[in-house]
């Protein structure tokens, strides 16, 4: 159970949200609020998992109650649900530590879901909101130019990347913490674009590509590009199952239903009666029992339980001929 609490300063809507909401099995309202003030001391007293909040309030707005929530109950995640798509509220909220941004027209399952994406530590951005995220810099993925160099970086992390093949989760993931935190996420990417000039088929390097599109710039289509090119190569070279869901996991914070469809792909290795076990427990968790997702995987289940039984009475054919025959 997912336990949320309700911030804003219309009574209707939290009033409609919590009717909504709770007809979700998995979802429950343990508290509201009409103010930032009132989100904060709630979250102290309830420690619900999820807030869903508004930005313009009384009082205390959703921007400063989201900062004071992230850095004293880092274990509750903050998801804001605005009337406005404006590109400061929407940069001040996840500056702040907002885990999501969503406007308040977005569907009531498409809410659900997203509630339930955040709670497992996913981002979510309404459709159309991304693009409004400003870049730090432009990137030319044309440009021919000498390659700059990673001064910031240490030698044996730019190293990593370049000139191997080798695809270590933990190595990648400290080359891009360096490259955000010292600032030379443009210089990385040029680096790690290059080398895919050179070697298409560079798993490190098309990992990479996508996290930095993505965390480092902001290029939505061109990360889910990226990874998506990974996740496929991935398959071919028979990487491991941890590795290929690394590119989906990182897809997810793109697009989730986008990043869903690679794992259910023909040749994924979760095309199995275990793995599809672990498909229908992510599809019930991330997108909700009513989606097309899960529901399209409980149709296959329950084809393959058919074909199952179907084999076996098959197998028993001959024999219960012989036996009729016998009686005869």
């Amino acid at each position: 159970m997912i336990r949320i609490l309700l911030i804003d300063d219309q009574l209707i809507i939290r009033q409609g949200l919590k009717a909504l909401l709770e007809l979700e099995p998995d979802l429950q309202v343990v508290g509201s609020g009409d103010n930032g003030q009132v989100a904060v001391e709630q979250v102290e007293a309830l420690h619900p998992d999820v807030v869903l909040l508004d930005i313009r309030m009384p009082d205390m707005d959703g921007v400063a109650a989201t900062r004071i929530i992230c850095q004293r109950f880092p274990e509750t995640k903050v998801l804001v649900l605005s009337g406005y798509d404006d590109e400061a509220y929407l940069a001040d909220a996840l500056q702040a530590g907002a885990r999501g941004y969503l406007l308040k027209d977005t569907p009531a399952e498409e809410l659900a879901a997203a509630i339930r994406s955040v709670h497992k530590g996913y981002a979510q951005i309404g459709p159309g909101l991304l693009d409004k995220i400003p870049f730090t810099q432009a990137v030319n993925l044309n440009s021919d130019q000498a390659l700059p160099q990673l001064a910031a970086l240490p030698a044996k992390d730019v190293e990593l990347l370049p000139h191997s093949k080798s695809f270590d989760p933990e190595a990648l993931a400290e080359v891009v913490r360096l490259a955000v935190e010292q600032g030379s996420v443009v210089e990385l990417f040029t680096q790690v674009n290059n080398q895919l000039k050179r070697d298409p088929n560079n798993l490190a390097a098309l990992y990479l590509a996508g996290v930095l599109s993505h965390r480092g710039q902001g290029h939505k289509m061109l990360a889910l590009h990226y990874l998506k090119l990974g996740f496929q190569e991935g398959i071919i070279q028979k990487l491991s199952i941890e590795g290929l869901l690394l590119f989906y996991q990182e897809g997810v914070f793109v697009q989730p239903e986008e990043a869903f469809s690679w794992l259910t792909q023909v040749d994924a290795p979760w095309n199995n009666e275990e793995g599809l076990s672990f498909l229908l427990q992510e599809a019930e968790q991330m997108f909700g029992s009513d989606s097309t997702q899960y529901r399209a995987l409980v149709v296959v289940w329950q084809t393959r339980a058919i074909r199952a039984l179907s084999d076996s009475y098959a197998s028993l054919e001959p024999m219960l001929e012989v036996i009729q025959q016998g009686f005869e």
